[in-house]
């Protein structure tokens, strides 16, 4: 009995140490998980194509993540007092992110065919967008964005 619950508490345990991120890239499930994880408040509203998931985090900042019908993050945009974590909600893009930003004195803009970060703003006044061009949504365009 003992080496069953040992058992059942380390699968567990390596359940809890999976990333739940809600990344550029990611799922649905992955958006519900960072709701949780941040313990932000949080809306949906259905637009041509997409759905948009709002959160508010506690240190105020808005972090909004496009989902596609095939369930899909494909672009995120942020506003707030701070920056949100990069590394969190780029995922997999992070390190495209993080060239671009050693690269500008001001500012990011990173334009590629396969990813774009626009994120600027100073001290209590940050905001940006990120997406992925080969997955927008057929008529979207980067204004869609916001």
């Amino acid at each position: 009995m003992r080496t069953a619950a040992a058992l059942a508490c380390a699968g567990l345990g390596l359940l809890a140490g999976l990333p739940c991120q809600a990344s550029l890239g990611g799922d649905l499930a992955s958006v519900q998980a960072d709701q949780q994880a941040w313990g932000a408040s949080s809306s949906q509203s259905t637009l041509a194509a997409a759905v948009l998931h709002t959160q508010t985090l506690s240190n105020g900042v808005t972090v909004r993540q496009y989902v596609n019908a095939q369930g899909m993050v494909f672009a995120v945009a942020w506003d707030g007092p701070v920056l949100p974590d990069f590394k969190r909600l780029l995922g997999a893009h992070y390190t495209a992110y993080n060239d671009g930003v050693h690269q500008q004195k001001h500012g990011v803009n990173v334009h590629s065919a396969a990813l774009v970060v626009e994120s600027g703003g100073m001290m209590r006044a940050f905001s940006g967008r990120a997406w992925l061009p080969a997955q927008l949504p057929a008529a979207w365009t980067a204004q869609d964005i916001r």
